[in-house]
């Protein structure tokens, strides 16, 4: 059975690593991107979509919100879970991600074991 790859996105370069700690500790592969345009880039470039993606909701140049439309419209990239992880908690920040496409949302500072239960959930 392939591994499954999870897409990470975040301007954090210590969230990111704790991500591909985390998410490569329990098996999966990981993709990685510090900003909106670089993740549009590493998403094109993936040979194929990956099987879920975590970004944060606040990034240069492109915001998470901005990005998952973007994400979406990649070829086979319709149906791939999304993930916000972000320090915004506000409900109308909660609200706009689910909008533009979002299918989840969790608030920093996070569990891993919560994080790795929501994600688990979407790639089975």
């Amino acid at each position: 059975m392939a591994k499954k790859t999870i897409f990470a996105i975040d301007d954090d370069p210590m969230i990111l690593l704790l991500l591909e700690h985390i998410l490569s500790r329990e098996g999966f592969d990981v993709a990685k991107a510090a900003d909106g345009r670089e993740a549009v880039d590493v998403g094109q470039s993936l040979a194929t979509p990956p099987d879920l993606v975590v970004t944060d909701h606040m990034l240069p140049f492109l915001s998470g919100v901005e990005l998952v439309p973007i994400l979406r419209s990649l070829e086979g990239w319709a149906r791939v879970p999304i993930v916000m992880l972000t320090a915004k908690g506000q409900e109308s920040d909660i609200r706009r991600a689910f909008e533009a496409g979002a299918d989840d949302y969790l608030v920093k500072p996070f569990q891993p074991g919560e994080l790795l239960a929501r994600i688990r959930r979407f790639v089975r």
